[in-house]
């Protein structure tokens, strides 16, 4: 099974911001060049297999954020971009913990502004996201030919999201210790959080039955992929941020694991629901 990406790298980054054209786009053609000798992790391999083992189970059995971002787009509700956390916030952010949490919201929302093709959005989100990376150690996590195939496909919109969600396929590159691991976990974790954020933002504006149904039948099946995020969670119980964090992500599960059938999701339960992220995604971006 894939994998999700959890973090966009500089070289597919630098692609990306050719989409702009002219100044921008002869920038991104010298951040491309100079991108193309990938330095060589050193790190010593010290990570625990077991932990290893439990992060590529949870990745790949959980639903990709960045395909909900995608199904989200066809619900009709129009393009909302104040619903993102404000890349302006990002210099806030000090704790590593916190920079791999919204370094995944990041990642999302700019997926929500390529899949509405906003390229002056995609362009903001695209600078947070490359600061960050660098600061918690990722710009070199992906193998030059993911740039190469970005290049290729500029004019692909879905292309660059399939790019964008297979990006970690080859994530032992960058996963050398357990540290990295967690960090890679927080970061997966922030993802989540703010996919499941627009799917319950942009459904409180649907009202054809056929698509509220959509989007209920969107958050009830969160309940398979939460489940498997909260165990791979629980091997961070030692560190009080991830403990507080799948402390919310239980309450969340119990409420949605509660309701046995899509069908039996109302307005009720459904805005109990979106409360609980609502105030999560508050919590990890304030």
């Amino acid at each position: 099974m894939k994998k999700l990406s959890f973090v966009l790298p500089l070289t597919l980054g630098a692609v990306l911001m050719a989409c702009g054209g002219g100044h921008d786009a002869e920038e991104a053609k010298e951040s491309v060049d100079s991108a193309s000798v990938v330095a060589v992790d050193t790190t010593p391999v010290t990570v625990n297999e077991e932990t290893k083992f439990k992060f590529d189970f949870a990745i790949a059995n959980i639903s990709s954020p960045v395909g909900m971002v995608n199904d989200i787009s066809s619900w009709g509700v129009p393009y909302n971009n104040t619903l993102m956390n404000d890349p302006k916030k990002s210099n806030t952010y000090t704790a590593e913990f916190t920079k791999a949490v919204t370094l995944g919201i990041y990642n999302i929302d700019m997926s929500y502004a390529m899949v509405n093709n906003r390229g002056e959005d995609v362009m903001k989100l695209m600078k947070t996201v490359m600061v960050q990376s660098d600061a918690l150690g990722l710009k070199g996590a992906v193998d030059q030919m993911v740039g190469k195939r970005a290049e290729q496909n500029l004019s692909n919109k879905d292309s660059l999201l399939r790019i964008l969600d297979e990006i970690f396929v080859k994530s032992d590159s960058y996963l050398r210790t357990n540290e990295r691991v967690y960090t890679a976990s927080s970061v997966f974790a922030g993802s989540w959080i703010e996919g499941l954020y627009l799917a319950c933002k942009l459904g409180e504006s649907v009202t054809d039955a056929a698509a509220k149904a959509n989007v209920y039948k969107t958050v009830w099946d969160q309940r398979f992929y939460l489940n498997n995020l909260i165990t791979l969670m629980e091997d961070y119980k030692d560190k009080k941020e991830a403990a507080d964090l799948n402390n919310n992500f239980r309450e969340i599960h119990k409420e949605i694991n509660d309701i046995k059938d899509p069908k039996d999701m109302n307005d009720a339960k459904f805005k109990s629901i979106s409360a609980k992220i609502y105030a999560l995604r508050d919590k990890v971006t304030k």
